[in-house]
C-alpha cells in the first residue's frame, strides 16, 4: 500500500501598530502532502515539465504531490479499478490539486499511446506485474519513455527481461521505508549497460551492504526450500549461482566500508 500525506497548517503573520504585537494567524487548514521515501524516491526521479503517468496510483499520492510542487506538465492517474480511482481524486480535492489531475480507468498502460506521456512510474507492485505492463505497452521502449520502477518482488527477473527487450537503465537507488529496504529503479530505452546492483555498487549507495544482507537471507531459504525437491536440480543450480553473485558482491562493499 502507498502511504500518503500530513496536515501543515499554514501561518500569515499580519502586520501591527509599533506599540502592537504581531499576531500569528491561521489562515486555513491547507494539507500538503508529505510521501512516504519509497514514494518520495521515485517522485524525485521525475523531470521537469514531465508528462507523467501514474500506473496503478491506488491513493495517488505520487500524482498529488507532483502537482501540488509544480513538478510536472501534466499528470496521469491510472488504475484498473473505481475503487482506488475514487480514492485517489479524493486525494486529489484534500489536496486541492483535483483539477490538476486526470483520472482513467484502464488495464496498465492500455489505450494511452497517444497521450504525450513521457514518463511512466510503476510503483509499489511485483515485477512479474510490471513486466506485463510494459509487455503490452511496447511503445513505451520505441517513444523513449522514461520509466521509473520501484518493485516490491522479483527485482532481478524484472531486471534481467528490461536487459533483454531493449530497455537500459539509467540510474538507480535504494531506500529505507518503515523498516524495509526498496530499491527505485530509472530506466529507458537504450542498451543494457550494468546491472541494478553493480550500478549501486558503482555509486557506493551506502544502503547497499544492508540491501545485499536480505537478499542474501532471502536466497538462502530459496536454495533450502529447492534442496527439498530431486526435481529442481536445475533451479537449484540458477539459485545457487546467483547466490554465489550476492555473496561476491557484498564482500565488495566489506572492503569500501574499511
Amino acid at each position: 500500500m502507498r502511504s500518503g500525506g500530513r496536515d501543515i497548517p499554514r501561518f500569515l503573520a499580519v502586520s501591527r501598530p509599533a506599540n502592537k504585537k504581531i499576531d500569528v494567524i491561521i489562515m486555513s487548514d491547507i494539507k500538503k502532502i508529505i510521501l512516504s521515501p519509497r514514494l518520495q524516491a521515485a517522485a524525485d526521479f521525475v523531470r521537469p515539465r514531465a508528462v507523467v503517468a501514474d500506473v496503478g496510483t491506488d491513493h495517488g499520492y505520487i500524482p498529488v504531490y507532483l502537482a501540488q510542487n509544480g513538478l510536472a506538465g501534466r499528470i496521469i492517474a491510472t488504475d484498473i479499478k473505481d475503487g482506488p480511482l475514487t480514492s485517489a481524486r479524493s486525494s486529489a480535492e484534500v489536496y486541492g490539486v483535483a483539477g490538476r489531475v486526470d483520472f482513467i480507468r484502464t488495464d496498465g498502460l492500455d489505450g494511452l499511446e497517444q497521450a504525450g506521456i513521457d514518463t511512466v512510474i510503476l510503483a509499489g507492485m511485483g515485477g512479474e506485474t510490471m513486466r506485463g505492463i510494459l509487455e503490452r505497452a511496447g511503445w513505451t521502449r520505441s517513444q523513449g519513455l522514461q520509466c521509473i520502477l520501484q518493485p516490491q518482488t522479483k527485482c532481478d527477473e524484472l531486471s534481467a527481461w528490461l536487459a533483454v527487450n531493449g530497455y537500459g537503465l539509467s540510474d538507480a537507488r535504494l531506500v529505507r521505508d518503515d523498516g524495509r529496504i526498496y530499491i527505485v529503479l530509472l530506466t529507458r530505452a537504450g542498451k543494457p549497460s550494468e546491472t541494478p546492483l553493480r550500478l549501486l555498487m558503482r555509486k557506493r549507495d551506502p544502503l547497499l551492504p544492508d540491501y545485499l544482507d536480505e537478499l542474501i537471507a532471502k536466497k538462502r531459504r530459496v536454495i533450502t526450500g529447492l534442496q527439498k525437491s530431486v526435481r529442481q536440480a536445475d533451479e537449484l543450480a540458477r539459485q545457487e549461482e546467483r547466490y554465489e553473485v550476492l555473496r561476491c558482491l557484498k564482500e565488495e562493499t566489506n572492503v569500501w566500508q574499511r
